[in-house]
């Protein structure tokens, strides 16, 4: 244990006394002096399963018919924080009415009773900041016509959080969490009274926490699309929340969101949902399309290259490639990032054909263990090795250190990448190089992968057997997709719902079609296909291939 490690256990040991508790007692405030509105919808389903004592969160659901639900599933961490971050509370909003209204409170008043002690999971920054967020969100549906004993533990155990936050809240990890952290502190002061002299020194906080974050073309620090959209979606409700609260709309905000809207827009396929890169999940084409919808008054930018992300977009026609030209962030904050430099998705109109396998997140170990690796990702490997390599606590310890991607377009409409980076090259000797072309009409998508030795002579012939001497490609396509074999196993005929049928052709390697799994909807898990080149990993070995509509 190293002295960080005990310094933050001791502090976690002081938060449970009697004496830390008794700091965070102050006064109660009678009211709150205005209460910001949630603009997302919830999902009334969800609120019926809870009803029914049906607790589904991470992929995985527990039940406790009539009785709180705060000591279920203690040791999933997971599971617990997305109980205890209270985004439910939209969805009893979303089903509307007295019943759905009481068994809301019900729930928040058994939190309060069961779990006003730290609990260091429960009471982390980002849980906390993330709770204060859905408390005061959804405050003007739980209020009204509530008991006065209701509204004073309410508000109490708002003002307790709120305290406990602004002392723990730097200590929250570096990314999202940092973010939900602050964001949950920003509003505390925007609501409780006497407190508005806070606003400002957070929000110029919450300034400088962004300028970190987010890059110069929108991207977020995770590289997460999901990520993407849940912080331009807190973005948008915090002007709602300022204004609401007479607060002048600071100057930096609103470009701000413009930079992630238009990075958000460049991660969207035709069908409207997101790219699985990152961890991040298709999400639904309602929620993208109804947070962009906020900016309506914007241009509406496309960004078709960024730099400062590592994101491509090639779009021709109705054909869309987006490509992962960066590398997965280290440390902390990459700690749910996948290995997949490289890796592209290819939709054409609301089809997806080829795509990322998923995110892990909030599944099993052995999931999560499998999401991130280059193997899920539609990307180029050397046999069963990674294009970065993850530490034992999460986040990645090494990465890709040199890229090379320029891109070029004509008259024509075509574009093309010529993408190299040396993610392998400690390991075995060898740069990858990766080209993308899509011509103008849309319809036929070319690529080539080759390896290139350093000149140092390692890696330069395969060992006989060895399958990690292979050079891998993996396109792993979308369960709508059906994949069959022709031309005695040179070629792959795929059908595609309305856009019809594409030919998978390649030179230079053997080709096989064989199982995968897509995990880009939430706590759902489906069959696809995905096909494999393989060729031997040799200096200068090339490989050649296309997508062509049939």
């Amino acid at each position: 244990m190293n002295l960080s490690d005990g310094w933050r256990r001791l502090r976690s040991a002081s938060y449970q006394t009697a004496l830390y508790r008794a700091t965070l007692r102050g006064h109660v405030p009678a009211g709150l002096i205005c209460e910001p509105h949630d603009p997302w919808p919830g999902d009334p389903a969800v609120a019926d399963a809870m009803f029914q004592g049906r607790f589904r969160f991470a992929g995985r659901e527990a039940r406790a018919p009539n009785q709180p639900p705060w000591r279920l599933r203690a040791d999933d961490a997971a599971w617990m924080r997305g109980l205890h971050r209270f985004d439910w509370l939209r969805d009893f909003a979303a089903s509307g009415g007295d019943m759905a209204r009481e068994h809301a409170r019900r729930l928040v008043r058994s939190w309060i009773d069961l779990c006003g002690d730290y609990e260091p999971l429960i009471w982390a920054p980002e849980v906390i900041g993330r709770r204060l967020l859905n408390w005061l969100g959804q405050a003007g549906f739980l209020l009204p016509g509530a008991d006065p004993a209701f509204t004073q533990a309410f508000l109490e155990s708002i003002a307790m959080q709120w305290r406990h936050l602004l002392r723990v809240r730097d200590s929250a990890e570096p990314g999202l969490p940092a973010l939900e952290a602050l964001l949950g502190a920003t509003y505390g002061a925007l609501v409780l009274p006497n407190e508005a002299g806070r606003v400002a020194r957070l929000l110029a906080e919450l300034e400088r926490l962004l300028a970190r974050q987010v890059h110069a073309d929108g991207g977020y620090i995770t590289r997460s699309p999901s990520d993407q959209l849940q912080v331009l979606r807190d973005l948008l409700a915090l002007g709602d929340a300022l204004t609401l609260a007479g607060e002048a709309m600071p100057g930096w905000l609103p470009g701000q969101q413009e930079r992630l809207a238009g990075m958000l827009r460049a991660l969207r396929h035709g069908d409207g949902g997101l790219a699985l890169f990152n961890g991040g999940y298709e999400e639904t084409a309602e929620a993208v399309q109804e947070t962009l919808a906020r900016l309506a008054g914007s241009a509406g930018k496309i960004l078709h290259s960024g730099g400062d992300s590592g994101y491509q977009r090639l779009a021709a026609a109705q054909s869309l490639v987006l490509f992962d030209a960066g590398v997965p962030p280290a440390g902390a904050v990459g700690r749910h990032a996948h290995a997949g430099t490289g890796a592209f998705e290819f939709s054409v109109g609301r089809h997806r054909l080829v795509s990322n396998c998923g995110s892990g997140l909030g599944r099993s170990d052995d999931w999560q263990g499998a999401m991130w690796r280059t193997a899920a990702q539609s990307a180029a490997s050397i046999g069963d090795r990674d294009s970065a390599e993850r530490q034992l606590d999460g986040g990645f310890r090494r990465q890709p250190e040199k890229l090379r991607c320029r891109r070029h377009e004509d008259e024509s409409g075509a574009v093309w990448l010529e993408f190299a980076h040396d993610g392998f090259r400690a390991r075995t000797g060898f740069t990858l190089h990766r080209r993308l072309y899509l011509d103008g009409s849309g319809i036929d998508l070319r690529g080539e992968d080759s390896l290139h030795a350093n000149g140092d002579g390692r890696g330069a012939s395969p060992r006989n057997g060895d399958e990690r001497s292979e050079l891998v490609l993996r396109f792993h396509l979308h369960p709508e997709v059906q994949a069959s074999p022709v031309q005695g196993g040179s070629a792959v005929l795929l059908k595609v719902g309305g856009s019809g049928g594409w030919r998978f052709r390649v030179g230079g390697g053997s080709v096989t079609v064989e199982e995968s799994v897509y995990l880009g909807l939430r706590g759902v898990t489906r069959r696809a296909e995905q096909i494999v080149v393989r060729a031997p990993a040799v200096d200068g070995a090339t490989v050649k291939w296309a997508f062509r509509q049939a």
